[in-house]
C-alpha cells in the first residue's frame, strides 16, 4: 500500500489524539519533575550519617538521667574517659563540643578575618570518623593549640600557601597552629565543620560540664546493646544509688544510637537539629504517588485512543503485519511519550534549580549533582511506558480484523468502570495532598503565630561576636545615640534556639539538668519577661563574686528542692537563685517547654557575650538602622567587616526555625497541585473521548426536548458523583495522616473542619467547570448533524 495512504491514517490518528498525547506528556513531565525535586531531599535525609566508609560502625551515646523523659547528646568529660575503657567491642570514642561559627584570621591580618563554623574536638575523633587528608593528617593533632582545616577555607585564608605551620587567631583571642587540611565533607554529615581545634585537657576532671556530645565507633556493631551495657557496669563503679530501683533507672536511661538513625530522633537535645523520619518517608511516598497518578493518566489516555487507533491497528493486520510488531509498535510509542516527558521534566528541575523555589530542600537541584536521581527517573519513565502501554496494546491487536468502532472498549461497560475507577483514584489521592498541605500550613501558622510569652515587636537579633560583646556598655551607649534605638541588651545566645548551655549538677545525690543562658542585667526587662517570685537582675549583680540566676516555673516544677534563695553551683562556685521568671519558650515549638536558668556571670565571666538585641522605633528603616548597627559592632571588634555582621528581625528569626515544616507545606501544596493538574488532565481526557461517543445520545435528548443546560448537568453529574465518592474515601485517611504528623509536636494546632470544606468546594468547583468546558461544544452541536454523523 502506498505510503501516502499511512501517512493520510496516521495524521487522521494524530488529529483525534495530537492534543490528548501533549496534554498527556505536560501531566507526566510535571509529575516527574515535582517526583525528583521531592527524591532529592529524601535523599538527603535518607543518607544523613550514612555517607561514609564504616558509618554503620558509629553510634552517638546519649542519655536521660537528668530530664527524664528526654534523651540528651551531652556528657562530662569525666563520663567520657571512664566509658571509653569500658568493652572490649569499643574501637575508639571521639569527643567533640560545639563552637558554632567563629572568626578566624592569619596571624597578624585581622583584615582578612572570616566566619568559619568550628568545634572543639580531642584527637581521637579522627579515629571514629575516616577524613581524606589534602595536606598533612590527624597525627598531630595531639595537643591543645593544634587544629585542621576544611580546604574550602584553607584556600579562602591562604590563597595558593600551604597552610600547613600557619598560625590561625580567633575573635576570643586564641590561636591555633594548622597540622592538616582535610578535603570538604558532605553538608549531610554531623561533622561538615571548617575548622577542628584540639580540645586538649579542658574539662577533662570536670563533673559539671555537661557540654560534650561522644562517638563511639564499635568493632561489632551487632553487639552494640552488650556494650552499652558493659558502658553502664563501668560508670556504676563511680556511683553510689541508694537503691536497686535507683540503679536499674540509671541503666534504662542510657543507650547507643547508630550515628545515621539518631539523625531522626525527636526525643533527644543534640548539637545537629534532627529531621523527622516520618516528613522523610511522607516525602517518598508522596514521590511515589505523583508518579502512580501519571501512569494511570497514561494508562486512561492510552485506553481512551484504542477507538481512534483501531481502524489503523487492524488494517496493518489484514496486510500481513505480526501481532509482535502491532505491540512493540505501540509500546515504541509509549516509551516516546515518556521519553519525552522525562527530558521535560529534567529541563522543568534544571529550571527550579536557579530560582528561589530551589531553597525549599536542603540538597542542591542541579542535574549534575542528581545523577543517580536521574537515573533512577528514567527508568522509572521507560517501566512506566511498558505498564502504560502493554495493557491496551495486547487488547487492541488481539480483537478481531473487522472489528468495528461500535461496540469496541471504549464504550464497554468494563472499559469505562476502569478508567473511571482510575480517575476515582487520581480523585482521592489529590484529596489527600490537598488536606495534608492545608493541614501543615494551619500547624506551622499555629507555631509561627503562638506567643512565645516575650517581646518581638521591633527588635533586631544581632551576631556581635566576641570582640564587641566584651565592649557591651560602651557599645549600648554608641547605639542609644540614634534616635530610632529605644534599648539594646545582650547574652550568650540567642533567646530561641534548640541548643544553649547545658549545665548537670548534683544537689543531695540528685542529678539535675537546666539549660543556661548567660545575660545582662537587663534582659528580663527588655524582654518584657514576668516575674512570679523573687527580684529582677540588678546591675549590681555583674559585680557579685558568684554572680546569680532566675529560674524559670518548669524549673521550679521539676526541681521542688529549689527555691528562691537557694544555691546552685555556678561557674565560680555556689550561685543564689534570687527570682522565678514565669515560663516563655526559648525553643522552637516542636520541644516541650523544659527547665531554662537565666544567669548573671558576675564579676568574672567566663566569656563575652555574643548576641545583641536592639529594640527599635516602630516604622524605623530597617536598611538604615541595620548599616548603622554593623558600623557600630565594627568599631568595636577590628575583625569584621559590616557585611559579616548578621542583623535580623527575630520574628524573622523564629520563623525560620520552622522551616523545615514551610519547606514540607509547600512542597505538599505543590505535590497536590501537581496531582489536582493530572487529575484535572485525566478528566480532560475522559470527557473528551466519552463525548465523542454520546453524541448520539446528546442529540437524540436535544431532538426530544432538552436544554443544553440539562445536558451539561447530565454529564457532569456523573464526576461531581465521582469527586464526592473520592472525598468520602480520603476525608479519614488525610485525618489519620494529620493526627499521626503532628505527633511530633510538643504544640499541636487542632484540625479544623474548614479544610476538609474547602478541600471539597475547590475540587468539586474545579471539576465542574473543566466538565463543563470541555462537554460545552457537544452539548451545543447541531443534533442533526451528530445524527447523520452516528
Amino acid at each position: 500500500m502506498p505510503d501516502q495512504f499511512w501517512h493520510d491514517e496516521n495524521m487522521k490518528v494524530f488529529r483525534k489524539t495530537g492534543v490528548s498525547t501533549l496534554i498527556n506528556i505536560l501531566g507526566m513531565s510535571v509529575a516527574f519533575a515535582a517526583a525528583m525535586i521531592l527524591m532529592v531531599q529524601v535523599k538527603w535525609d535518607a543518607t544523613y550519617d550514612a555517607n561514609f566508609e564504616g558509618h554503620e560502625q558509629v553510634y552517638r551515646m546519649e542519655n536521660n538521667w537528668i530530664d527524664d523523659g528526654l534523651f540528651s547528646a551531652m556528657f562530662s568529660r569525666p563520663v567520657i574517659e571512664w566509658i571509653k575503657i569500658s568493652s572490649p567491642n569499643i574501637d575508639a570514642v571521639g569527643t567533640m563540643m560545639g563552637l558554632s561559627e567563629q572568626v578566624y584570621y592569619p596571624e597578624g591580618d585581622k583584615e582578612s578575618a572570616i566566619k568559619v563554623p568550628s568545634v572543639l574536638v580531642d584527637s581521637s575523633l579522627f579515629s571514629v570518623f575516616p577524613f581524606d587528608w589534602v595536606e598533612g593528617s590527624a597525627q598531630e593533632f595531639t595537643a591543645p593549640g593544634t587544629a585542621v582545616i576544611n580546604e574550602v577555607y584553607a584556600k579562602r585564608l591562604f590563597g595558593s600557601d600551604n597552610a600547613l605551620g600557619k598560625i590561625l587567631q580567633t575573635g576570643d583571642g586564641t590561636t591555633a597552629r594548622i597540622v592538616g587540611v582535610f578535603k570538604n565533607t558532605p553538608r549531610n554529615f554531623s561533622l561538615h565543620y571548617g575548622i577542628f581545634e584540639n580540645l586538649g585537657e579542658q574539662f577533662v576532671e570536670d563533673y559539671s560540664e555537661w557540654s560534650f556530645e561522644s562517638f563511639v565507633k564499635l568493632k561489632d556493631p551487632s553487639q552494640a546493646k552488650e556494650t552499652a551495657s558493659s558502658m553502664m557496669d563501668e560508670l556504676q563503679k563511680y556511683r553510689n544509688d541508694d537503691s536497686e530501683e535507683e540503679a536499674q533507672k540509671f541503666r534504662k536511661g542510657f543507650r547507643l544510637s547508630r550515628l545515621h538513625d539518631a539523625h531522626y530522633e525527636r526525643d533527644v537535645r543534640a548539637s545537629k537539629f534532627s529531621s523527622n523520619k516520618a516528613i522523610t518517608i511522607t516525602l517518598a511516598v508522596i514521590a511515589i504517588l505523583l508518579i502512580l497518578i501519571a501512569i494511570i493518566n497514561f494508562i486512561n489516555f492510552a485506553f481512551a485512543e484504542i477507538p481512534f487507533r483501531i481502524k489503523n491497528i487492524n488494517t496493518r493486520k489484514v496486510l500481513g503485519e505480526s501481532r509482535g510488531s502491532l505491540i512493540g509498535r505501540q509500546l515504541l510509542h509509549a516509551a516516546l511519550i515518556a521519553l519525552i516527558a522525562f527530558a521535560l521534566a529534567c529541563l522543568i528541575m534544571h529550571l527550579i534549580a536557579g530560582t528561589s523555589w530551589a531553597s525549599y530542600v536542603s540538597d542542591s537541584l542541579a542535574l549534575k549533582d542528581n545523577v543517580s536521581i536521574l537515573a533512577l527517573m528514567l527508568c522509572v519513565a521507560l517501566v512506566s511506558a511498558v505498564i502504560a502501554g502493554i495493557a491496551p496494546a495486547l487488547y487492541s491487536t488481539a480483537q478481531p480484523a473487522a472489528l468495528v468502532l461500535k461496540g469496541s472498549y471504549a464504550m464497554s461497560v468494563k472499559g469505562k468502570t476502569l478508567r473511571n475507577i482510575l480517575v476515582g483514584l487520581q480523585f482521592v489521592l489529590s484529596f489527600l495532598f490537598i488536606l495534608m498541605a492545608l493541614y501543615v500550613g494551619v500547624q506551622t501558622r499555629y507555631m509561627m503565630n503562638k506567643d512565645m510569652g516575650f517581646q518581638q515587636e521591633n527588635i533586631l537579633q544581632v551576631g556581635c561576636g566576641f570582640y564587641a560583646g566584651a565592649a557591651h556598655e560602651p557599645l549600648k551607649d554608641k547605639l542609644l545615640q540614634n534616635p530610632s534605638i529605644t534599648d539594646v541588651t545582650f547574652a550568650d545566645n540567642m533567646i530561641v534556639s534548640d541548643g544553649k548551655m547545658g549545665w548537670g549538677r548534683t544537689v543531695d545525690g540528685k542529678q539535675i539538668y537546666t539549660e543556661v543562658l548567660p545575660v545582662n542585667d537587663d534582659f528580663a526587662q527588655f524582654f518584657g519577661l514576668q516575674m512570679v517570685d523573687g527580684r529582677d537582675f540588678q546591675p549590681s549583680d555583674n559585680q557579685s563574686e558568684q554572680g546569680c540566676m532566675i529560674v524559670n516555673e518548669k524549673f521550679i516544677q521539676m526541681f521542688p528542692q529549689f527555691h528562691v534563695g537557694s544555691l546552685m553551683g555556678g561557674h565560680m562556685g555556689e550561685t543564689e537563685i534570687v527570682g522565678i521568671v514565669k515560663d516563655f519558650n526559648f525553643k522552637s515549638l516542636q520541644h516541650a517547654m523544659g527547665p531554662l536558668a537565666l544567669y548573671i556571670w558576675g564579676k568574672d565571666p567566663w566569656r563575652n557575650f555574643s548576641v545583641m538585641y536592639v529594640k527599635t522605633a516602630p516604622g524605623t528603616n530597617f536598611k538604615e538602622i541595620s548599616d548603622y548597627i554593623k558600623e557600630a559592632v565594627c568599631d568595636f571588634d577590628p575583625t569584621r567587616e559590616p557585611d559579616q555582621v548578621n542583623v535580623r528581625h527575630l520574628d524573622e528569626w523564629i520563623e525560620n526555625m520552622y522551616q523545615s515544616e514551610q519547606s514540607l507545606g509547600k512542597l505538599i501544596t505543590i505535590a497536590s497541585f501537581v496531582a489536582l493538574l493530572i487529575a484535572i488532565i485525566g478528566i480532560i481526557g475522559l470527557v473528551f473521548f466519552e463525548t465523542q461517543f454520546l453524541r448520539k445520545e446528546i442529540a437524540v435528548r436535544r431532538v426530544n426536548g432538552a436544554t443544553v443546560g440539562s445536558i451539561l448537568k447530565m454529564i457532569n453529574k456523573k464526576y461531581l458523583i465521582m469527586a464526592g465518592a473520592s472525598f468520602v474515601i480520603a476525608a479519614p485517611v488525610a485525618y489519620w495522616l494529620m493526627t499521626a504528623w503532628r505527633k511530633g509536636f510538643a504544640y499541636q494546632a487542632p484540625v479544623p473542619v474548614w479544610i476538609f470544606l474547602v478541600a471539597l468546594l475547590a475540587v468539586a468547583a474545579i471539576t465542574l467547570a473543566v466538565v463543563t468546558l470541555q462537554s460545552w461544544r457537544a452539548a451545543n452541536a447541531n443534533p442533526v448533524e451528530s445524527l447523520k454523523n452516528e
